[in-house]
């Protein structure tokens, strides 16, 4: 029986990030094989090196004809601000439009004293929060609907990964800013509002407020 020929998958694939990620997983995939027993593993083992060195190839052509990139700064000042699905206002910073980026963005945050934005959730998406002024409170919910808080302060660096419900609390009489970090190229791309919750958050920062 003559034996079909593997086609190169990547042949016409463009998306730089998507080849690197096929890259990794078809290495990671030769390191779990190790050296195979017998011909059925040996030949997925070929078949992965022929992938991966196909999508190597595919990368490093797509890498030498794409434009310059090229650094750029943002002054939030100079960048529309915006009221984010939770209800938070933010400059969207470094974000696909603005900067030739593939898988990260940022916002400058500023939250009002006595502030509260909706209960929401990233289902793709890793959050880092970096406070410069003020105190906020980022509440979350787990997998079994309890709620916990975390105080942050500034200099202090929060991180939220992408699937948990999440809202942000400023019971103090002091603005909050801060510099937000998403491993979108998009900011607010992957972010909806999850209804049922405001009113814990709207409890604890009823309690909150009492005590600040």
């Amino acid at each position: 029986m003559r034996r079909v020929q593997d086609r190169n998958l990547f042949s016409r694939v463009g998306d730089r990030e998507y080849l690197r990620a096929a890259v990794d997983a078809l290495s990671g995939l030769l390191d779990d094989l190790g050296r195979p027993d017998g011909p059925d593993a040996c030949a997925v083992r070929v078949r992965a090196a022929c992938h991966r060195r196909w999508a190597l190839e595919r990368l490093s052509e797509v890498l030498v004809t794409a434009p310059a990139r090229r650094p750029v700064v943002l002054d939030p000042a100079d960048r529309a601000s915006l009221s984010s699905v939770q209800g938070q206002p933010l400059t969207p910073m470094v974000t696909s439009g603005a900067a030739d980026t593939t898988g990260l963005s940022s916002a400058q945050v500023w939250m009002p004293p006595r502030h509260v934005s909706h209960a929401h959730v990233h289902h793709h998406t890793d959050v880092g929060v970096v406070v410069l002024q003020g105190t906020a409170i980022t509440v979350w919910w787990d997998r079994n609907a309890v709620l916990h808080e975390l105080v942050q302060r500034p200099g202090q660096h929060l991180h939220i990964p992408f699937g948990v419900v999440h809202a942000a609390v400023n019971p103090f009489s002091q603005p909050v800013v801060a510099v937000e970090w998403r491993s979108n190229r998009i900011f607010n791309a992957d972010n909806e509002r999850v209804r049922g919750l405001d009113s814990d958050v709207q409890a604890l920062m009823a309690a909150r407020s009492v005590a600040a």
